[in-house]
């Protein structure tokens, strides 16, 4: 039975390696522009965004797909909504991200000494953002400091661990999945 698992897991990587090309349809691939674009308008990202995602979601080979049969039942609906079955895909994807997140929240530490650092990117990219999707009374601290993996200057705001937890409930749902650096502020656990 495990021969049969690890058979079909490879069969979707495959099948997943292979969606570059024109898609199942026999309809020629659209331009990137239009799939930007529509990004952009479902998943209410920017379009840079948007270009990030979309190439993470191709570029993952062990993304869930859907059945053609399965693609034949909602496709109707998704079309008349907007959706592509790639948009549709990705959607499923972040559903999941949504349902997993909760399970992050730490579970009764509100009155904990630790703080927490959330890079200022995205959707939450000024520290007013990140304290209208916390619902902060005050505005957040902002550091600034330096991503040695990237290179480049980050600025971040610290918040405590109740804010914490409002910002990833943000993420799973109005954030649309997007997922917010959150670092552990090291000055804390002195």
């Amino acid at each position: 039975m495990a021969h049969y698992t690890i058979h079909q897991e490879l069969e979707a990587l495959a099948g997943n390696a292979d969606t570059v090309g024109p898609q199942d349809d026999g309809v020629s691939s659209e331009l990137i522009s239009r799939t930007i674009d529509r990004w952009h308008t479902l998943f209410g990202i920017s379009k840079s965004d948007a270009v990030d995602r979309i190439m993470e979601h191709r570029n993952n080979l062990t993304r869930t797909r859907v059945s053609d049969a399965h693609w034949d039942a909602v496709e109707t609906e998704k079309i008349a909504a907007g959706c592509d079955r790639e948009a549709y895909e990705y959607e499923l994807e972040l559903q999941k991200k949504k349902a997993f997140l909760p399970d992050l929240l730490p579970s009764s530490d509100d009155a904990s000494t630790v703080t927490y650092l959330v890079e200022l990117s995205g959707p939450l990219d000024s520290p007013e953002k990140v304290r209208h999707a916390v619902k902060m009374a005050e505005m957040p601290a902002v550091v600034e400091g330096w991503s040695v993996q990237e290179g480049r200057a980050v600025s971040l705001c610290c918040i405590d661990v109740a804010a914490k937890s409002a910002l990833l409930r943000w993420a799973a749902g109005e954030g649309g999945g997007f997922e917010p650096t959150v670092l552990v502020n090291p000055k804390s656990l002195e």
